[in-house]
């Protein structure tokens, strides 16, 4: 766990470090301990020794102050030996116990130097019997002590003896003690050194078994972090977490890729800088307290998303809360989609209602309308007029009725290949010439898109679109400059109709309920002409976007519909026999 004030780091940062290699790091502290510890012991030991030499004149350790340096100078130099081997990679374990060997080899020849038995430094004996327990546990304690008392016994024995000389320099001779001196001298100092090797013997069990321990629970916490790891790595929602003061300390690469984020550019900065109005979500809520999946909006380069968004505190290993854990998801396609789900709904519902009251009007219309056939022959001349209305306004709910049954039972599709631009054209060549709409002009940009954007449709119904669309526009323009726009394109794989016109506009309230039946910006409207044309795309596997920057200016329809190519067009011709659209169709 990441402490408040700790640096912080990435969640896909560097992996753990292996239990081999703590072992081995573990080795070598140790190593460089014994190391420090030999370079101290021996300077402050024969050092000391020396000081009492110079300013005493007295050679109370029986040696030369030659040999003094020899042996200082000797040491110096394993240690330095000992100290670049191990910088160059060399095993800390063996290195270990070449600096055992050495140990008992300097020991041995500095007893022989100073009195054989009755040196004054034999404890460096049961010293290196420690460090053999520090070093390779049990057996090195038991292997140490035996090789020292072995050391010690036969270097006593052989310098008491004299087959083994003393130094010209040493002012002791072990030669003139007697047998029970020399007995009772050496079964002290042995006992001293099985005494210790006992205890090291303990120490190094002690030792191992905390060294094992240790090595478990490091291999336990580097599978845990390892799992860690991979979890938050195949998180497929954003994981981030902030201290106390909203500063992002850890985030995963499903939270960079979401935000559009480097982790450098995140961490360290406060979480409102990286998704704005994330910051005043958490302000309101206290520390200790959690969110369950709550909806907020934030803009990620210049695109709202909304996030679904889960908080919950952030605890060290006392159980203090130092932060939050931030754990969010898109739900952008997900709202969009339930707010499609609902309207595709409310629509249903609608037409199944307006289909009923539908059929329970024309049929007494039909009655009302075959009447005024019959009083329209009578002789009353003056009631021609009245009789004349009331057919028209029969007529006008009559096809308001059918455009009704058209949207919420459309007929089937008749699935035919033709040139999707051409039937564009040609359709607004046809509303140009509408007397309705002699003061508008329409402007048609398509490119090279004529050629080739063959569609698997209903033309006569995506003329229908078309129709609906200038149309709407054209009234629109009557108000404006008096010009449609018409641009037909082909992107992504999908044939794309923009009409546009400089109209007095829509707000955003008017543009989310264009397609909706019954709304109509326009008077005397039905309100189903762009809800009809909403279904027929949709039918085609398309999309119809209306666009508009607000009142007086204009407005922009947007249709899309995948093309169907020749070549796969033919293949599937070839299982089904479709007739060939090869012209104008008015159905």
């Amino acid at each position: 766990m990441t402490e408040p004030n700790a640096a912080p780091t990435e969640m896909d940062g560097p992996t753990a470090v292996s239990p081999r290699a703590s072992l081995r790091d573990e080795n070598e502290r140790r190593v460089v301990y014994l190391m420090v510890f030999r370079l101290v012991l021996i300077t402050l030991v024969l050092g000391a020794t020396l000081l009492l030499w110079a300013f005493t004149k007295a050679d109370i350790s029986g040696v030369s102050s030659l040999s003094v340096f020899a042996i200082i100078g000797l040491t110096y130099l394993l240690t330095v030996f000992y100290g670049l081997a191990l910088r160059r990679g060399a095993d800390p374990e063996r290195l270990g116990g070449l600096q055992l060997h050495a140990d008992l080899a300097i020991t041995t020849l500095l007893v022989h130097m100073t009195g054989g038995v009755q040196s004054a430094y034999t404890f460096f004996f049961p010293l290196s019997i420690i460090a053999a327990a520090t070093l390779r546990f049990r057996k090195g304690a038991i292997t140490a002590a035996i090789a020292g008392a072995v050391l010690f016994t036969s270097v006593s024995l052989l310098g008491w003896s004299g087959l083994l000389p003393m130094p010209n320099a040493s002012g002791v001779d072990p030669t003139q003690l007697g047998v029970l001196t020399m007995a009772r001298a050496l079964g002290l100092n042995l006992a001293a050194i099985i005494g210790v090797a006992f205890l090291a013997v303990n120490l190094g069990a002690q030792l191992q078994r905390t060294v094992a321990s240790l090595a478990s629970e490091r291999e336990a916490a580097a599978d845990l972090y390892t799992l860690h790891e991979d979890i938050v790595r195949c998180l497929s929602s954003g994981l981030i977490t902030v201290d106390e003061r909203d500063r992002v300390l850890t985030i995963n690469a499903a939270a960079c890729e979401l935000l559009q984020v480097t982790p450098a550019q995140a961490i360290g900065r406060a979480i409102d800088r990286i998704a704005p109005g994330l910051g005043d979500k958490l302000s309101g809520l206290p520390a200790r307290d959690s969110l369950r999946r709550g909806d907020m909006v934030t803009t990620v380069a210049g695109d709202k998303l909304v996030l679904g968004i889960t908080v919950s505190p952030l605890r060290d290993n006392q159980d203090r809360v130092i932060g939050r854990v931030l754990n969010f998801s898109d739900l952008t396609d997900l709202r969009k989609m339930e707010k499609q789900v609902k309207h595709a709904e409310r629509l249903a519902a609608i037409g199944t209602l307006a289909a009923g009251v539908a059929h329970e009007i024309r049929n007494p219309l039909a009655s009302i309308s075959g009447s005024i056939e019959l009083l329209s022959t009578a002789p009353d001349q003056d009631n021609r007029p009245l009789m004349e209305i009331i057919t028209r306004e029969i007529d006008r709910l009559n096809q308001m009725i059918t455009d009704l049954l058209d949207y919420t039972n459309p007929g089937p599709r008749e699935l035919v290949e033709f040139d999707y631009a051409a039937m564009v054209c040609e359709t607004a060549a046809v509303f140009q010439r509408d007397p309705a709409f002699a003061g508008v002009d329409i402007d048609i940009d398509n490119g090279s898109a004529t050629s080739g954007l063959r569609l698997l449709g209903d033309p006569g119904k995506l003329r229908q679109v078309v129709w609906n669309l200038l149309r709407n526009a054209g009234e629109a323009a009557l108000s404006g400059s008096g010009t449609v726009h018409v641009r037909i394109t082909e992107e992504n794989g999908s044939a794309v109709v923009e009409v546009r016109d400089d109209g007095p506009g829509m707000d955003e309230d008017q543009t989310s309920q264009v397609f909706d039946p019954f709304f109509t910006t326009k008077q005397g409207g039905s309100g189903l002409g762009l809800a009809t044309s909403h279904n027929i795309i949709t039918e085609h596997g398309g999309e119809i976007r209306a666009h508009s920057e607000g009142r007086g200016k204009g407005a922009r329809f947007i249709v899309r519909i995948p093309v169907e190519r020749t070549g796969s067009f033919a293949e599937w011709r070839r299982s089904e026999v479709v007739p060939a659209y090869t012209g104008r169709r008015d159905e």
